[in-house]
């Protein structure tokens, strides 16, 4: 199985309980693709490098999670872009540690 490391930043507006919800649907689409969630952290509120659909700030969350294959990974991506809560994801591949 590869491991991943998703960063999800969602709409500055959004309640805890609505983020919460969004975040439950993301581990729903991994569940339903036999992906393992590792950890799931919330980063909170931060300050965006530029606007983004013109939002100045976004909500952060970050997940680990592990696949047996990048179909996953599309299928998220594909998930998140038609989702209009969510402003950018970035969905990397860890490499294997070596020693």
């Amino acid at each position: 199985m590869s491991a991943y490391e998703a960063m999800f930043i969602f709409q500055p507006g959004l309640g805890e309980q609505e983020q919460k919800t969004q975040v439950a649907g993301i581990e729903n689409i991994l569940k339903e693709n036999q992906a393992k969630l590792l950890n799931s952290q919330v980063f909170g509120r931060r300050q965006l490098a530029y606007v983004l659909n013109k939002h100045k700030e976004g909500l952060y969350h970050l997940m680990d999670f592990s696949a047996s294959s990048g179909a996953v990974v599309t299928k998220l991506k594909k998930a998140c872009g038609i989702n209009e809560n969510i402003l950018r994801v970035l969905i990397v591949k860890k490499e294997a540690k070596s020693g």
